[in-house]
């Protein structure tokens, strides 16, 4: 069970989440799942800070589990990336879905670049594409090849960080994206599971199977803050799981981690401290995300099959909203 003030939205797919994404400039919540479907719910919070959602649209537009999904600025349309190798654009006022994205292997991550008006796609092909979303149905504009399959990526602003197979880790500057900026190896030594850039894009937060997350910034001037940290272990098994996702909120600075043992905590990086921990869910944590102004925090518990076939339990399915209190995501520096 979560925690008894958290709001469970009802209607969640009847498999793993594998996205979660909060709108920009809407209440709006758009859940991607392994049942192949795109779910947008609507939520609110009243006057009493009392937690209500509904769903608002449903599509099918792919035949094939979805893996990843973003919104556009406007919070007017959808972006998706499946393993049947296409991406999709949704309208979410008419429910209508176009290609706009084409790979020869399934798509892993999908970011809508600001700036730019570009949709960057990362794929299990060992490729990144860039796609102009004024010319939906047109080729790519770009296409970065890469030596191993995307397994994550992230964007903020200009800058991409895109995670590969071989734990090869490359940043990129949006504005001349043919070739990275920085590539490294990451310096946790198992494969890597999540990246997700700071707020100021001065580095990025890796998390991998091994239980690790690592803090890594961008310029070599600031290196001497880089660090890494233990989580999502279990001390009295010695068991250790894998980090699914990482996100920063958007006032703070602070983050997130969640795990496949079903827990998520709050840290202070510069603190290099825990600011909240919650209570542990009997299923992993697939996918999290902060609303717009970092009032809410949804979380969907799912199982990740990092425990096989046999620990699969389809009823535990769930999607949660948490109401984020101050004082357990604000820096104890600001207290």
């Amino acid at each position: 069970m979560a925690a008894a003030n958290d709001h469970e939205i009802r209607g969640a797919p009847n498999d793993s989440v594998s996205c979660l994404k909060f709108a920009p400039s809407k209440d709006l919540l758009l859940v991607t799942s392994w049942d192949c479907s795109i779910t947008v719910f609507g939520y609110s919070k009243n006057a009493g800070k009392e937690i209500t959602s509904s769903s608002l649209l449903q599509s099918g537009a792919h035949h094939l589990p979805v893996l990843t999904a973003c919104w556009n600025s406007e919070s007017t349309q959808i972006f998706t990336g499946s393993i049947d190798k296409t991406g999709k654009v949704l309208d979410v006022s008419t429910n209508q879905a176009l290609d706009f994205a084409r790979h020869d292997q399934p798509i892993k991550s999908v970011h809508w670049v600001q700036n730019q008006n570009l949709i960057v796609t990362g794929s299990w092909d060992k490729t990144l594409k860039y796609w102009d979303v004024n010319q939906v149905g047109n080729d790519a504009v770009a296409t970065i090849g890469l030596n191993e399959r995307v397994y994550s990526m992230d964007v903020n602003g200009n800058i991409a960080v895109v995670a590969c197979a071989d734990r090869n880790i490359h940043v990129f500057d949006l504005r001349n994206f043919s070739v990275p900026v920085k590539s490294h190896q990451s310096p946790l030594r198992h494969q890597i599971r999540t990246v997700a850039l700071f707020n100021d894009n001065r580095g990025y937060a890796i998390g991998s199977i091994e239980g690790r997350v690592h803090i890594q910034h961008i310029n070599d001037d600031d290196a001497k803050l880089n660090f890494a940290f233990k989580c999502h272990r279990d001390p009295s098994t010695q068991d250790i799981f894998a980090v699914n996702a990482i996100v920063f909120h958007k006032k703070y600075g602070t983050f997130c981690t969640a795990g496949s043992d079903g827990t998520f905590n709050f840290w202070d990086k510069d603190a290099k401290q825990r600011l909240k921990g919650f209570q542990r869910l009997p299923n992993s944590i697939s996918s999290v995300d902060f609303n717009r102004d970092g009032t809410l925090f949804g979380y969907a518990q799912s199982y990740d099959w990092s425990r096989g076939p046999d620990s699969f339990k389809q009823a535990e399915e769930t999607i949660f909203l948490h109401s984020v209190q101050e004082n357990e995501i604000r820096p104890k520096s600001l207290n």
